[in-house]
This record gives structure tokens, sequence and C-alpha cells, in this order.
């Protein structure tokens, strides 16, 4: 199955939506201040068949917004995506 199209019958049906916590790969600030991508857990703020706008607090209590490519989404809330569609009777 595409993970592409599950998302976004997901967005649209309304699951995944604000609060939503997914592991995501993102673009991130590393040590002196290069880019770097990595995976993380991140909630979600606001969801669309364009993309995610994603949002995570750091140890140090900043708050940090990434744009995430629905391509990048890896689970939501633990769990796979096509096994979430699949909770779901999310058929495509």
């Amino acid at each position: 199955m595409n993970n592409t199209k599950l998302l976004k019958e997901m967005i649209k049906r309304k699951i995944v939506k604000e609060g939503t916590v997914i592991n995501a790969t993102v673009r991130a600030n590393g040590i002196g201040g290069q880019v770097v991508e990595v995976p993380k857990n991140v909630g979600v703020t606001v969801a669309d068949e364009n993309g995610i706008v994603a949002w995570e607090r750091d140890y140090a209590g900043r708050d940090h917004e990434y744009n995430v490519k629905l391509t990048d989404v890896h689970d939501i809330e633990g769990m796979d995506i096509a096994r979430m569609a699949k909770a779901y009777k999310i058929k495509i």
C-alpha cells in the first residue's frame, strides 16, 4: 500500500489532526548550526494534503516547529501507517 495515500485519507477523515503524535524524519539544527535530518516524535499542529506542520519542545523548554512531508512520516501514535489504516478499516 502507498503510505502517502493512506495518510491523505486519514487526514481527510480527521484521524490525523491537531495533537496527534507522529514519528517523522525532520530537518533539525545540529551541532554548529548545521541542518541534519533525524527521526523525531513530534506533535501535529496543522495537517492537510500538502503536508504536516508539527512541533516539539526540547529539554530547555524551547518549542521547535517543523514542516513535514507526507512521505517522511514513519508511524502515527507509535503504530505503523498500514496497521493504523487497517484498524480504522481504510482500504485504498
